[in-house]
């Protein structure tokens, strides 16, 4: 029932937007797949490895070129559904309120900062799997994941995120603070495949030569016409994460009920997540989704585990959060045009056909919502 809710709710987003191919990763990266077969995979872009989205690729490629665009949108349906489950899933081993549960898991499709760049974009695998990652590794020891299933998630984000690393930090404060955790069997597992995953990473950025920047020269501030969007989204997760931490370290308030170590650990790995992708890139909307969420959650754990012990103050900056929260949701909901303007691929690649059928030496360009793609017409023909 959860997968079902949150499988309607994602495609409410992407009404608009469906079949019509993500500007991230573009039809070029599955040209790749077309190109290099399963040895792709392998094959680093921006200068780093993203083996589960290059796994997709080779899915959204055994299916005709007219597919392309349903395909990918069907895939990140079935991704986002499954994280919100696995969110959802992880807040009820820790307490038993199903509404809680849901709210925590609805956070993961409904993030408003998704709806520029991330909503039916199945490229986004590697933060659901960061995310996925922070969960397994932040969960209270009376509700942990095994050792090596934690492990796993950890090396399978690694692989795929070179961020994956900085969400070590909770884990690395515990051990600075309590040596003794190196000991733990489970500590050292972890640890090493935080270690591998960035290190695989490394060795592929090395080999390709490419520099840090991806996308071009960062923006650290706001650019002239900058809205609500904008703002709301890059200052809004990370502040309401610094405050949990600040309170964390502040000594005992009456009516001012610190945050549990789940909460605090969820939020130094999402503020630290938030620091680091803006120091390296700047302002990009694609590093808000998942400080966002965190931040939604950890705020909503903290008004179900303090909320009778909370003064009224408290009380009131809290549900404020919350209600601002939802109203953002509602508010940038759709895809936003970056990822809905442009025409339907099945339109384009039908359009492209009827030319091929006269002229099969052509070349054709398939429109997008930035820029086009060419492809002649024997690769056309040959993939429908």
């Amino acid at each position: 029932m959860l997968s079902i809710l949150f499988f309607a709710l994602g495609l409410g987003r992407i009404r608009n937007s469906f079949d019509r191919l993500p500007v991230d990763p573009g039809y070029e990266f599955f040209e790749d797949t077309y190109t290099y077969g399963i040895s792709v995979l392998l094959k680093t872009e921006g200068g780093y490895l993203d083996i589960p989205r290059r796994i997709f690729a080779e899915v959204v490629t055994s299916f005709p070129i007219r597919q392309t665009g349903n395909v990918g949108s069907l895939i990140w349906l079935l991704m986002v559904s499954a994280t919100a489950v696995f969110v959802a899933v992880m807040m009820k081993r820790i307490h038993p309120s199903k509404i809680l549960a849901i709210a925590c898991g609805a956070c993961v499709v409904l993030v408003p900062s998704a709806s520029e760049s991330q909503i039916g974009n199945q490229s986004v695998v590697k933060w659901f799997l960061i995310l996925i990652a922070i969960f397994a590794v932040s969960l209270p020891e009376e509700h942990q994941l095994s050792d090596r299933f934690t492990a796993i998630l950890v090396l399978l984000s690694g692989v795929s995120n070179p961020m994956t690393i900085v969400i070590i930090a909770p884990l690395a404060l515990s051990i600075v603070r309590n040596r003794k955790l190196l000991k733990s069997q489970r500590t050292r597992l972890i640890v090493a495949a935080f270690i591998l995953g960035f290190v695989v990473q490394i060795v592929a950025w090395k080999s390709t030569g490419v520099g840090v920047q991806k996308y071009g020269p960062p923006v650290y501030w706001f650019w002239p016409g900058a809205g609500a969007f904008w703002m709301y989204n890059f200052l809004f997760p990370p502040l309401t994460l610094l405050l949990f931490i600040g309170r964390s370290f502040l000594p005992e308030s009456r009516g001012i009920p610190k945050p549990s170590r789940f909460i605090v650990d969820m939020a130094i790995s999402g503020l630290v997540l938030s620091i680091v992708t803006y120091l390296l890139s700047g302002i990009g909307d694609r590093y808000f989704v998942v400080p966002q969420i965190l931040a939604t959650c950890v705020t909503l754990l903290y008004m179900y585990q303090n909320f009778k012990s909370m003064n009224s103050v408290i009380r009131l900056v809290v549900v404020t959060n919350v209600v601002l929260v939802c109203l953002a949701s509602i508010k940038w909901y759709e895809a936003g045009w970056f990822l809905s303007g442009g025409p339907k691929w099945s339109e384009q690649v039908d359009l492209a056909r009827d030319k091929c059928a006269v002229d099969s030496t052509l070349v054709i360009k398939l429109e997008q919502a930035l820029g086009t793609t060419d492809l002649p017409c024997s690769a056309i023909l040959s993939r429908s």
